[in-house]
């Protein structure tokens, strides 16, 4: 047995050291940790060589007592708590007491520090561990660190530094992570004598993420904000065509802290399931509120991972936060921006001239002006008011006289006799036309709109036929809450029994918007004007997710069957805990799971879609999603049948439709907003406005 010696100090610190200061941005994390602990409304940091030969940390905080500031150096000494019962109430970032003597043991540290009670600061030398000075200083109120030659006595642990660069994003990465944690405070980065972060401090989540992420990112979000149970979820989420390949943009934050959360990626993943493209990942900023006494943040050395009481009360916060994000932000349609060619033959409009008038031509209140001849930078004068008053009531007693006669048989107004050629512009005779046409509408859909030899029922008698129903109040039940796979969605908490109370039943209705269905292209795409845009809808795309939606709704659980020789599906340990666990969701899903002892389960019902040799590797796959934190795991196999079966059923394109055919599919679009995307993530429709097309000839 070789003998047991006590490490030297030196020692014991350089490991303690390697557990929390890892890179530059380590040591840029704790330090800017340390200031928001310290009240801190301005933090400015400076890296240099990627933050090995130089780190400065200033900020405006409370600042550190003279009789204090060696102790800070100590190991384990902290102001944040004093005793174990204060581990279940931790609010602040840094509790450990070791970010400090960490650093210090592995670069040569500076330290300038004032209390606002203190005449004079104090400074602070400290290398390898070792004091070299202390002394007092002139400073303002507040803390600056300086950093130099990080572990300049490790040159082993210097060799697995990466360049200059990419050391240099990494701390960018830490600011920017926690610039977005705390938007009250103003924070700068100055990367090489280049200032590349600047955030406003004026406690606004989303003008803090168009500071550190642009305007394209910022643009993209929907706002969220939903209790369940304890947990409380607020911050942005993005729309699922503004989607990255990867998860670096995923934001989570449990009490203020960064975190990685494996239970909040499964949510996500589950909130976009069927609206996101496959191998694509949404954006996110969430910041989840919890008890101090259900998280434990006492698990990993730089406090990146936390441990919850119940993870499935997170996974359902979350899942619900952007689930009801999605449903009530994500009903507006992808624009389509045209290229910006200029047109050379455009014509160019003339300079704005200032307009001057004479003394003579000042008008008085009896005066009639006269047209002048234009001098220099002179317009003409203006009509008498007068005149213009009297214009104006010729036109409307000749316009009531006509009105009867000025509408064709079309329903739009046309200026037949000729009376109005001088008096009506063609902005208001499209205002006329406009308002004519929502009266022949209104008129035409009180009706049922069927000849009077059709009956009730499908329109087409093959598969890829769409369902008309003339009955408005059992269409408007389906889609009353404008998403229609959320009939057991929970009642957000954050609304008041007095604003549930307040809705009426008019309100649960659908609100569709007018529109004028002008025809379809290539056999595939449906144009339709509305609101003063055009949109392109991809007729089998949106029949395909209004399918899916009704399989989904109703589900494989309610036609489920007994086996007749019962499955036995061995598991490993820690799933084979999951599954005893949460018995009730393979149950919601149509399989009856029992436990069969020695890590083993049997099903003695499963869904009738499911063949004998699927079960075993279904109730594994969702094994492994319940593993992940994924409370609602549906196995492949069923999400394939729901697109398969949606997809054949869908009308193709290509496949003529009749009028009354694609009146009702647009109906239904424009009325059900979880009609966006396609069960693949593909949108269902874009829109182009009015002034886009007016660009592209020149008229704006």
């Amino acid at each position: 047995m070789p003998k047991i010696n006590v490490l030297p100090k030196s020692v014991a610190e350089l490991i303690a050291a390697g557990e929390v200061v890892e890179r530059p941005s380590s040591v840029v994390k704790e330090l800017v940790e340390n200031s928001i602990d310290a009240g801190a409304k301005t933090i400015s940091v400076e890296i240099k060589n990627g933050g090995v030969r130089y780190i400065r940390v200033t900020d405006d905080g409370c600042g550190i007592h003279r009789e204090d500031v060696r102790t800070a150096f100590i190991s384990h000494a902290t102001s944040k708590i004093s005793s174990s019962e204060d581990l279940d109430s931790i609010f602040t970032l840094g509790f450990r007491g070791e970010a400090l003597p960490s650093v210090a043991a592995v670069s040569k540290l500076s330290m300038l520090t004032k209390t606002s009670d203190e005449d004079e600061g104090t400074s602070f030398e400290i290398e390898g561990g070792e004091e070299k000075s202390f002394d007092a200083a002139g400073c303002p109120d507040g803390t600056t660190i300086i950093i130099r030659d990080l572990f300049y006595n490790t040159p082993a642990r210097m060799k697995f530094l990466k360049k200059d660069s990419t050391e240099g994003t990494y701390v960018s990465d830490v600011v920017a992570k926690t610039a977005i944690s705390h938007p009250d405070i103003r924070f700068s980065l100055i990367r090489d004598g280049k200032q590349v972060i600047s955030t406003p401090g004026d406690g606004k989540l989303l003008s803090c993420i168009f500071s550190v992420f642009g305007k394209e990112v910022s643009d993209s979000l929907i706002e969220c904000d939903y209790e369940y149970k304890s947990v409380k979820v607020k911050g942005f989420v993005s729309r699922p065509l503004n989607n990255r390949p990867n998860r670096n943009l995923q934001y989570c934050y449990v009490n203020g802290r960064f975190v990685r959360i494996p239970a909040a990626a499964a949510a996500l993943d589950q909130a976009y399931k069927n609206r996101i493209m496959a191998g694509k990942f949404p954006v996110c900023f969430l910041f989840t509120e919890i008890p101090p006494g259900k998280i434990d943040v006492n698990v990993h050395p730089a406090k990146t991972e936390v441990r919850f009481s119940e993870d499935s009360v997170i996974f359902e916060a979350i899942y619900y936060a952007a689930k009801a994000a999605l449903n009530k932000g994500d009903n507006k349609p992808p624009e389509v921006e045209l290229s910006g060619k200029k047109d050379v033959l455009a014509k160019k409009m003339p300079d704005t001239v200032q307009m001057s008038f004479a003394e003579k031509n000042v008008r008085k209140d009896n005066d009639v002006p006269v047209k002048e001849s234009a001098s220099a930078g002179s317009e003409y004068v203006v009509r008498k008011e007068s005149r213009i008053a009297e214009k104006e009531e010729n036109f409307s007693k000749l316009f009531n006289e006509k009105i009867g006669t000025s509408v064709s048989e079309g329903g739009y107004f046309r200026d037949t006799s000729g009376v109005f050629q001088n008096l009506l512009s063609k902005d208001e005779v499209r205002q006329k036309n406009i308002e004519l046409l929502r009266q022949q509408r209104e008129k035409k859909f009180s009706t049922v709109p069927f000849s009077e030899n059709e009956e009730k029922h499908d329109i087409c008698d093959t598969d890829n036929s769409i369902s008309v129903s003339t009955d408005e109040q059992t269409d408007s039940s389906v889609i009353a809450d404008g998403n229609t796979d959320n009939k057991d969605f929970p009642v957000n908490e954050n609304k008041s029994k007095e604003n549930e109370l307040s809705v009426s039943e008019d309100t649960a209705l659908p609100v569709i918007p007018e529109y004028s269905i002008v025809g379809e292209v290539f056999a595939t795409y449906i144009l339709v004007e509305s609101e003063g845009k055009l949109l392109i809808i991809d007729k089998h795309a949106a029949h395909e997710r209004i399918i899916f939606n009704e399989l989904k709704n109703k589900g494989f659980s309610e036609d489920s069957q007994m086996l007749l020789v019962p499955v036995s599906v061995p598991l490993s340990g820690k799933e084979y805990a999951a599954v005893i666990e949460n018995l009730h969701v393979f149950s919601e899903g149509g399989f009856t799971v029992e436990d069969f002892g020695g890590e083993c389960v049997i099903v003695r019902d499963c869904p009738v879609s499911l063949q004998k040799e699927d079960i075993v590797a279904v109730i594994t796959e969702m094994a492994g999603e319940l593993l992940r934190g994924n409370m609602r795991p549906v196995p492949e196999k069923l999400t394939w049948l729901y697109h398969s079966t949606a997809c054949r059923r869908a009308v193709k394109a290509g496949d003529v439709m009749k009028k009354e055919e694609t009146e009702a599919l647009v109906r239904k679009i424009l009325s059900d907003s979880d009609v966006r995307y396609c069960p693949h993530g593909r949108p269902v429709m874009y829109e182009l406005s009015k002034r886009e097309i007016e660009k592209q000839f020149g008229r704006v």
